[in-house]
């Protein structure tokens, strides 16, 4: 097929509200159902949360979902029914395997400094593993060191060339998530791959791909299909997600 480039905007993502919460949808997801967008490539969900100080999600369950979550202001602190528990703060990637069942809470962490002064940002990502029933797991990864230098970083990879890197393991072995923290003016070269799902997290950016540049701000996404090798200038200093799927559910 020849390559699309379908572009969102971060005001046109639903939006829902639960008490110190709002959430907004990339996808349907929960009591939100959108018919005919329910997925891009392998992605399920890609949800954008900002939380207040005192809020968050209790212990709630999981199965059979890979659940990949980036902090961009703010500290996670979270607990699971593996023994798990920590804080997850900007400049590292936590993955959750919830395999055959898993229980955890996830909340603004009011602990550490300046951890309860300032509203929790994050975006949470969802993918189906390859293998159902597996054991519950969890892994996280400080990669602040990596994105310093603005490059884009695999955080998050299922693809075998990616085992020696520097990210979290994830079960899915055509799909990686990579992040870049670009100062203005930097290019970046995209991967190439049937499907990515590009978000502007910060920041303003020039996505080149298709038939003309498209101006990307804080929160708008675009999801390309055999787009080849896309690039993505930053007009401001920016930090952008970009999922790099090499095939879609139902393919």
């Amino acid at each position: 097929m020849s390559g699309s480039v379908d572009v969102r905007r971060g005001a046109d993502r639903a939006v829902t509200t639960h008490p110190g919460i709002e959430t907004r949808h990339a996808f349907s997801f929960g009591a939100h159902h959108e018919p005919g967008n329910t997925h891009h490539g392998l992605l399920l969900a890609h949800n954008e949360d900002r939380i207040d100080p005192g809020a968050g999600y209790d212990t709630h369950a999981h199965r059979d979902t890979e659940i990949v979550t980036w902090v961009l202001t703010g500290a996670l602190a979270h607990a699971d029914s593996e023994g798990h528990a920590g804080e997850l703060r900007p400049g590292s990637v936590q993955r959750v395997s919830a395999g055959r069942g898993i229980e955890h809470s996830e909340r603004h962490a009011a602990t550490g400094p300046g951890a309860g002064a300032e509203g929790l940002h994050l975006v949470q990502m969802w993918l189906l593993p390859d293998s159902p029933g597996a054991a519950p797991d969890h892994e996280q990864r400080d990669l602040s060191a990596a994105l310093a230098g603005g490059d884009l970083v695999t955080v998050a990879s299922g693809m075998a060339r990616d085992d020696d890197g520097p990210g979290v393991r994830l079960g899915v072995a055509s799909a990686a998530l990579h992040v870049a923290r670009p100062a203005a003016g930097r290019a970046l070269e995209l991967p190439d791959a049937e499907y990515l799902h590009v978000h502007v997290a910060r920041g303003t950016a020039t996505l080149s791909a298709g038939d003309a540049p498209v101006a990307l701000a804080a929160g708008d996404a675009a999801r390309l299909r055999a787009a080849g090798r896309p690039a993505l200038t930053a007009t401001t200093d920016a930090e952008v997600l970009v999922w790099e799927m090499h095939e879609g559910l139902g393919d």
